[in-house]
């Protein structure tokens, strides 16, 4: 009896110290889920950025005005898991935002109709379709072509911040990195320039 006693013993401890190491590591697993971890973007993408920040955007998005250098102001949304967004949910979020596809690109435009901003595909070929998978997208605006480069700006984050909550996808900079309140204060300072400089031309 002794000995039997000892075995279920033995076997007792050891089953509780199995529960007790796989209660910790699950504890450990769980913790990691609720850490926001930024991977690093696939290669291709990066060799993409390098070559060419502004290589997927329209390219009459560079046109200038009157002999003023433009001013892009150029925001990423990037899926966080970099799982493809849905497009048709994407082109219905578009919609009902106001946007207007044309030449395979999305464009808000104000009540004058001159345009706010444009939203393209960040993925070569930079297209929207209807059978178009990507994880990255870019808003962009030349603000010297904008009729308000504060507003503009206002309205750019503003739909970024929408669009990331409801798609799940990292705000970033130009350079594809995470943006902070620094870079979007930056942003605003940016657009009060060229607004400035606007004004200055409109009464010379």
């Amino acid at each position: 009896m002794s000995i039997n006693s000892e075995i279920y013993l033995i076997g007792l401890a050891v089953l509780s110290f199995l529960i007790i190491v796989f209660l910790f590591i699950r504890k450990i697993a769980n913790n990691g889920k609720l850490k926001v971890k930024i991977e690093e973007l696939p290669e291709s993408f990066q060799e993409n950025s390098e070559e060419d920040d502004n290589n997927n955007l329209p390219s009459d998005i560079e046109d200038k005005t009157d002999n003023v250098d433009q001013e892009l102001a150029i925001l990423n949304l990037i899926s966080i898991d970099r799982s493809f967004f849905d497009i048709e949910q994407i082109f219905g979020f578009l919609s009902n935002y106001g946007a207007i596809l044309k030449n395979k690109y999305f464009s808000l435009i104000d009540e004058d109709g001159n345009e706010i901003f444009r939203i393209a595909n960040a993925l070569n070929p930079g297209t929207f379709e209807k059978d178009t998978k990507t994880f990255a997208i870019v808003i962009a605006s030349n603000l010297t072509n904008t009729t308000d480069p504060i507003k503009s700006v206002k309205q750019m984050i503003d739909f970024s911040v929408n669009f990331s909550e409801k798609f799940y996808a990292n705000l970033c900079d130009e350079e594809r990195t995470p943006i902070t309140k620094q870079m979007i204060s930056h942003m605003e300072t940016r657009a009060q320039d060229i607004a400035r400089i606007k004004q200055l031309g409109d009464k010379n």
